[in-house]
């Protein structure tokens, strides 16, 4: 029978070794990725069984942003746009409990400008930007 409940402190030593043993994901989790803190709330669960742990899910409130250009030439003011609408998204998501902003974009100017100005860290595709 599986069994879904939230991390407790005793768990801390199995997520250690299923991370220390990740071969999907080598090197990429730390444990306080897994437990809550002010700047980083999160919800872990573990999915076990009679023989142990299966699996350590981490949810996040995360707020995916999706945008159309009104004219993608326009660089200068497209750039503009973005630092004040990543700054107002900020706010928002702060404002209703959200961890993090996450953005997909495969266009590799504004892949650049969001590592490069926007601090927003690559991630499969997605840009993340912690809030």
């Amino acid at each position: 029978m599986i069994d879904i409940r939230k991390l407790e402190e005793r768990d801390i030593p199995d997520l250690q070794r299923a991370i220390d043993n990740d071969t999907f994901h080598p090197g990429e989790w730390k444990i306080n990725h897994f437990l809550s803190t002010p700047g980083n709330p999160v919800t872990t669960n573990v999915i076990s069984d009679e023989a142990g742990p299966i699996a350590f899910v981490r949810y996040t409130k995360s707020l995916r942003i999706s945008c159309v250009w009104d004219d993608a030439a326009d660089t200068s003011r497209n750039a503009r746009a973005i630092i004040q609408g990543i700054r107002d998204a900020v706010e928002k998501a702060r404002a209703s409990g959200f961890s993090e902003i996450i953005i997909t974009t495969t266009h590799p100017k504004l892949a650049a400008f969001f590592e490069r100005i926007l601090k927003m860290t690559k991630s499969d595709g997605e840009f993340l930007l912690a809030v």
